[in-house]
């Protein structure tokens, strides 16, 4: 027979009716009408509110809760843990909160715990959970205490929902700056790697007419295959994403556009069940994912367009060197850049079995300082061709110069190899050094006419460099793209230009030469337009 007070407390709720039926006198609190003042008027509390309230008294710590509580349990804890020692029903996180049970038991100090993660399995698989609460002392009539008040809310969904909130929010702003679809491929797997919480392992596959290239993954060995492929395959084809397992197959394409540009595959974290919000949150994922990839998509073709016509107005204006076999040029634009600068580089026949060979740079990069380019090369062009020296080519340069918008602080370099003579005479405005190879392998750098860039006021007469110049020996000519990879120093780069000269030496054909220098110089593309010329008498 339970007594009058605790029939009453307990009426009116499930968790209340289920307190009824326990056999407390089986427990260690005994039978209810045993019961302590201090503990009748908590357990008075717990059912009086609808706030989650778990009471833990005695020894072990007896499990009394209501029904705010109950949701905290699962499905799968309750009802067995009415009446159940605490550390038996939480058995997965005691180690967690044991320590802050003894607390209160031993200090009578309440504890505050906000956000507190918890790995528990509740429902029959394990996942994380959030809570907030307050464990409280519960003293018997004589001050001891003897249990512990836990006044308790699950924070789960708003700390999982701000935690997700917040990678959309950066996934969104790191794909606003990527600038390629190879960009947004490490722009989405370098922070969804650090999200494993939420997004286990990702792939994007991007689409190639029909096929599916993997852009990108978080898996730490590609070719792993998460998905069948013909789903992959028809998931492009298709309109809505495919759930698989704990994983969301999503087709990514541009707002307002019907074709796909790829395909998403986000396997959920294994800590949140793969509910109604968890698979909104991956599409919107993968709704971000597809605006920058197909905004990408779109850009690098509109790109890859306007460098087709670049290329070919750069080539118009830069011809290479047709007709002479002994003479090698190449040009490459800077990364990123249109194919159109300021860098050039010439060749002449003078007559007399004497080449004029000449490289420049104007300040700047695209449509205006190409326009400047074109004009200065044809000039100094006519000048040669006149039979001026190298200094007197390029003073009347510098004259021209002073009359052409965007023509400032222009550098060149201009040289005439006699071979008959067996000499090269040069003048440079201001521009790095060339480079002599010589048929022992040895170098030297072609300095002492180091006169100033065109139009700088009191550059005074410029100056000509006579060395002698024989049949073997190679002449390397540059721009300073080729050398200048901040933040090392110029000087470092004519050092690794030297050695890259002499280690693919004397005798490699011309086109080696100068396809070696900017395989080893730029491997991945320079930050600055690079024109390279080279020139070897043929004997």
């Amino acid at each position: 027979m339970l007594p009058a007070w605790f029939t009453a407390v307990t009426a009116g709720t499930p968790c209340g009716d289920l307190a009824r039926g326990v056999d407390w006198a089986a427990t260690s609190l005994g039978p209810p009408d045993a019961w302590p003042q201090p503990l009748r008027a908590a357990v008075e509390l717990c059912f009086s509110t609808r706030f989650p309230v778990l009471v833990t008294w005695g020894p072990d710590l007896v499990m009394i809760y209501n029904d705010g509580y109950r949701e905290m349990l699962g499905t799968q804890k309750h009802p067995a843990a009415m009446g159940a020692p605490c550390a038996e029903v939480w058995a997965e996180v005691w180690p967690d909160v044991e320590g802050l049970f003894q607390e209160v038991l031993t200090t009578a100090r309440p504890t505050w715990t906000t956000d507190m993660r918890l790995v528990v399995n509740r429902s029959g698989f394990t996942e994380e959970a959030y809570f907030t609460y307050s464990y409280s002392p519960l003293r018997d009539e004589d001050g001891t205490v003897r249990g512990v008040l836990d006044i308790a809310t699950e924070t789960t969904e708003s700390v999982v929902e701000g935690r997700r909130l917040r990678l959309l929010t950066e996934l969104s702003r790191r794909l606003h700056g990527a600038r390629d679809v190879e960009d947004v491929g490490r722009v989405a797997a370098g922070l969804l790697r650090l999200a494993p919480d939420d997004v286990a392992a990702a792939d994007v596959h991007l689409v190639d007419g029909d096929d599916l290239l993997l852009l990108a993954t978080t898996r730490a060995r590609e070719g792993v295959d998460a998905v069948d492929g013909a789903l992959l395959r028809d998931a492009a084809r298709g309109s809505a994403p495919v759930v698989v397992g704990h994983t969301l197959v999503c087709p990514l394409r541009k707002s307002g556009e019907s074709a796909a540009v790829g395909v998403a595959v986000l396997e959920a974290g294994p800590m949140r069940p793969l509910d109604e919000g968890f698979q909104a949150f991956l599409e919107l994922l993968a709704n971000n994912l597809g605006a920058a990839l197909g905004a990408a998509v779109r850009r690098d073709r509109e790109v890859g367009a306007l460098r087709h016509v670049a290329e070919t107005l750069q080539l118009s204006m830069l011809p290479g060197v047709t007709g002479m076999s002994d003479v090698v040029a190449r040009y490459r634009p800077k990364i990123g850049g249109l194919a159109v600068g300021g860098d050039w580089y010439d060749a002449v026949r003078l007559g007399g079995g004497r080449t004029a060979v000449v490289v420049g740079d104007c300040v700047g990069h695209g449509l205006g300082a190409a326009a400047v380019m074109g004009q200065l090369r044809s000039a100094l062009r006519a000048f040669v061709l006149d039979g001026r020296t190298p200094s007197d080519a390029i003073t009347s340069l510098d004259a021209f110069a002073d009359e052409l918008t965007g023509a400032e602080c222009t550098t060149v370099f201009c040289g005439v190899v006699d071979r008959s003579a067996g000499t090269l005479t040069y003048s440079s405005a201001g521009h790095v050094p060339g480079l002599l190879l010589h048929p022992d392998g040895g170098t030297g750098w072609l300095e002492g006419s180091g006169d100033v860039p065109l139009t700088v006021p009191g550059a005074g007469a410029r100056s000509d460099v006579t060395v002698p110049f024989g049949d073997a020996d190679t002449l390397v000519l540059f721009t300073d793209g080729l050398v200048e990879h901040p933040p090392a120093s110029i000087g470092t780069g004519l050092d690794d230009l030297a050695a890259a000269v002499r280690t693919i030496g004397p005798d490699a054909p011309l086109d080696d030469l100068a396809d070696g220098l900017l395989a080893r110089l730029l491997p991945a593309g320079g930050r600055d337009d690079v024109a390279l010329v080279v020139h070897r008498p043929v004997g």
